[in-house]
């Protein structure tokens, strides 16, 4: 179907371009090379369909969206049969699975494949091939997290070419070399981000970011995945840890992007144009038809963990556990005094907007958690990030929060770029002033001092020890990309099962008066210390490190495809 959309778009730019006479030109159900690809519009037209895979929020008729990190050990969703993102231990091999698609791979490699056909300008037309370039690494990036090991298609083929068809999996760390590969040609086409002339689009400082998330993905999954089924034999990641530096370094040095100054303020904005840190996006508007985008519309069936709430420092720079700022947790009206400010910005707290209306006698604000509704959060930590109150007027009135969803912002860089540094073995505090530091000074904590970082005595277990700057930094990349989609990808490359395996999230304390005010006791379930379990009816995670890392190949490509191999774990 997708395709299909495409391809109708195609028809249509080619319609509406030409000047030939009608009844001269090729059929409009047949794109051949001879009628596209010629100049730089063709080019763009093609490559815009492929924007429409990034991230998005629901549109009309959903009236709510799932929090981004959902279904980690940091958020929870509606559903606990979805309980840790990718890393349920009860996938199964099924016949087909959708997960498994090399279709986008397959349009981009048609698209580089005629892009030589255009002429005109070489500036813009060099933009859309890196972008087609970039969108090949973005969809192979996907694959890789999902399967590890795939197959590399560098070029358009059709059903005649047996050899491709029937190809199997390369390794993958040759998958992450191409990825690589890939981006950095991007990168060589594609112009600055404030040399292109319309934009979200994508640029050379976007494709820099890509090319250090996946090298920082590959680098550490070889690095805490050696020994294992899903090691890589003879690499620590140490090659790959230090392409993720540089490139991040790239971003930082590239003076384009800087930390915008409010952190809440990002992310529940009407239009990011101008926006000094995010460096792509997707903007909603009326005018385009995209009405009714209900940006994490109140309630929205999701809530944080405990754990998450937990791993915000105290406004002394020093963990809860041993900070003597800290008031503690089991009153919400006060779990947020002494704390880090983004704190405050994640998580709904009494007094917060629920609606805010422009005649103030119709505000509403929030209680307490509703644990009657259906669409409420399970763990009494509700989210405050994302959520825009304010009635748009533009809209006739209507309770559409058409907020703008971030794709890529500069902070990732900084957090990048400090862990590589960190797990090189080669991080210096000039490094840490210019990263992490510069992230906490804007929310006005105390920076991080090398060499004089107070050990937390509650530090996460891994189920394996780090560096004291390790585990701040992984610490700061929790906190200040909470619920931003990142989570699960963490878990998989840190190979952290031993956070969750065995247990189960945790939500707020209940005998707050603010958390149960006249709630009847069997809406929840409590552990031995008072705590909300949401899952408490499906039992603890039994998490299967020996396979559940990866998605099994589905069984019908492996009976179609003798040459592919089935991951570990999944062949029993």
């Amino acid at each position: 179907m997708k395709k299909i959309f495409k391809l109708s778009i195609l028809s249509l730019m080619i319609f509406l371009s030409s000047c030939d006479d009608y009844l001269d030109r090729t059929p409009l159900d047949t794109i051949t090379e001879a009628d596209f690809y010629k100049t730089p519009a063709d080019l763009r037209a093609a490559v815009n369909s492929f924007y429409n895979d990034f991230p998005n929020w629901n549109t009309l008729g959903v009236g709510f969206n799932i929090l981004p990190d959902s279904s980690t050990d940091m958020g929870t969703s509606e559903s606990p049969s979805n309980r840790i993102s990718g890393l349920d231990y009860t996938t199964t091999t099924s016949a087909s699975a959708a997960n498994w698609s090399f279709d986008e791979v397959r349009e981009t490699n048609w698209f580089l494949d005629h892009v030589d056909q255009a002429e005109g300008d070489e500036t813009e037309i060099n933009q859309y091939i890196g972008e087609g370039y970039f969108f090949r690494a973005y969809y192979y990036f996907n694959l890789l997290i999902r399967y590890g090991d795939v197959p590399i298609f560098d070029t358009y083929f059709d059903d005649k070419d047996t050899e491709l068809i029937f190809k199997g999996q390369d390794p993958r760390n040759e998958v992450a070399e191409f990825i690589i590969s890939d981006l950095t040609t991007a990168a060589t086409l594609l112009q600055s981000f404030p040399d292109i002339a319309s934009s979200p689009r994508v640029s050379r400082e976007v494709a820099q970011l890509l090319m250090a998330r996946v090298a920082l993905y590959e680098g550490t999954w070889e690095r805490y995945h050696a020994g294992t089924v899903f090691g890589v034999d003879g690499s620590d990641g140490s090659a790959f840890l230090q392409i993720a530096a540089d490139a991040a370094e790239d971003v930082m040095n590239s003076g384009v992007f800087s930390l915008h100054s409010d952190y809440s303020t990002l992310f529940n904005t009407v239009g990011l144009s101008g926006n000094s840190e995010v460096m792509l996006w997707r903007d909603y508007s009326v005018e385009e038809s995209q009405t009714n985008v209900l940006q994490l519309s109140w309630p929205n069936r999701c809530g944080y963990t405990r754990f998450a709430v937990r791993s915000y420092l105290c406004d002394d720079g020093l963990p809860i556990s041993v900070s003597p700022n800290y008031v503690g947790d089991q009153d919400l009206s006060t779990i947020e005094t002494n704390r880090d400010p983004r704190l405050a910005a994640t998580i709904m707290t009494p007094g917060d907007f629920i609606l805010d209306e422009p005649d103030d006698a119709n505000d509403v604000l929030w209680e307490n958690a509703d644990f009657s509704s259906a669409n409420a959060g399970n763990t009494a930590y509700e989210s405050q990030k994302y959520r825009n109150p304010v009635i748009d007027d533009s809209n006739d009135g209507d309770f559409s929060i058409l907020t703008s969803r971030i794709i890529m912002r500069y902070a990732e860089a900084l957090l990048i770029f400090a862990e590589a540094k960190a797990e090189l073995g080669t991080i210096t505090q000039g490094d840490l002033d210019r990263s992490i530091n510069l992230l906490r000074a804007r929310v006005s904590m105390p920076g991080i001092t090398l060499g004089s970082i107070t050990p937390d005595t509650e530090w996460p277990d891994y189920g394996y020890s780090l560096s004291d700057i390790l585990y701040e930094v992984r610490r700061e990349r929790s906190v200040e990309l909470m619920a931003e989609g990142f989570r699960a990808d963490d878990l998989y490359r840190w190979r952290a099962h031993n956070l969750f395996d065995g247990d189960q999230p945790r939500g707020a304390y209940y005998d707050d008066p603010v958390v149960n005010a006249e709630l009847p006791t069997t809406n929840v379930t409590l552990d031995a210390d008072g705590y909300i379990l949401p899952f408490a009816s499906t039992g603890d995670y039994n998490f299967d490190e020996g396979r559940a890392y990866l998605l099994p190949v589905p069984l019908d490509e492996l009976i179609l495809n003798p040459n592919l191999v089935q991951n570990p774990g999944w062949d029993q």
